[in-house]
């Protein structure tokens, strides 16, 4: 039995819109100009408090106090500015008809992705979903797929399902390569995302993949190697 873990932003929807006028309306708050779209672009994927001082020089005050301002649009408004990327829930019910456990890995706050994952009708292809908890300390991709990879091996040892022998992180971003890498996952980059395909093959991915049904077919062929 293998298990698949998917990041959500940029790999399972296309939340751009939502995140970019959010962006833009915290830096309107705070007075000062947004960022060009390319810089924004780069906001997709890591947490907005370390993309606030990586891309714009913020100290960690600033940063968060940003923050702030970006929670307050969107998660009211700007998590439902989204769309689930075309055939991502074909691949979904394809690779749960092919004995394949499901999860999400994500940077998005916990409370968030549940939300956004219900309001697409897709919770119920995952039997583990993971997002940020920055009151515990889970707040980067690596921590928050270590913590999706402890709860999918309880959820499978319990003696009445069939344990897991082979692990993938999907992902648009090097982070979700990283964290593969890192947790001893294959690390599938998904081009119709946030990041460029060199990122994601600088990043170290196993495979990279144009659609979702590249996806469930790059896994496929990889689990019969």
């Amino acid at each position: 039995m293998i298990c698949v873990l998917f990041d959500l932003d940029g790999t399972l929807t296309d939340s751009a819109e939502g995140i970019y006028k959010s962006l833009e309306y915290a830096f309107e708050k705070k007075g000062i100009p947004t960022p060009d779209a390319d810089t924004l672009r780069l906001f997709i994927g890591p947490p907005i408090i370390d993309s606030m001082q990586e891309q714009c020089g913020m100290t960690l005050a600033e940063a968060e106090e940003m923050y702030g301002y970006f929670k307050e649009r969107y998660d009211t408004i700007g998590k439902f500015e989204n769309k689930v990327y075309e055939d991502v829930e074909r691949m979904l019910v394809t690779l749960r008809q092919t004995n394949t456990y499901v999860a999400v890995a994500t940077a998005k706050p916990q409370h968030l992705a549940e939300q956004v994952l219900e309001h697409f009708g897709l919770t119920k292809y995952f039997e583990v979903i993971k997002g940020a908890d920055q009151a515990k300390g889970i707040v980067h991709k690596p921590q928050i797929l270590a913590e999706a990879v402890r709860a999918m091996k309880e959820f499978s040892d319990d003696g009445t399902k069939k344990r897991i022998t082979g692990w993938y992180m999907v992902g648009d971003r090097k982070y979700d390569m990283v964290a593969a890498k890192e947790l001893g996952c294959k690390a599938v980059g998904v081009a119709y995302g946030y990041g460029s395909r060199e990122e994601l093959e600088a990043a170290g991915a196993d495979y990279i993949c144009d659609t979702p049904s590249d996806v469930v077919l790059n896994i496929a062929v990889d689990t019969l190697l």
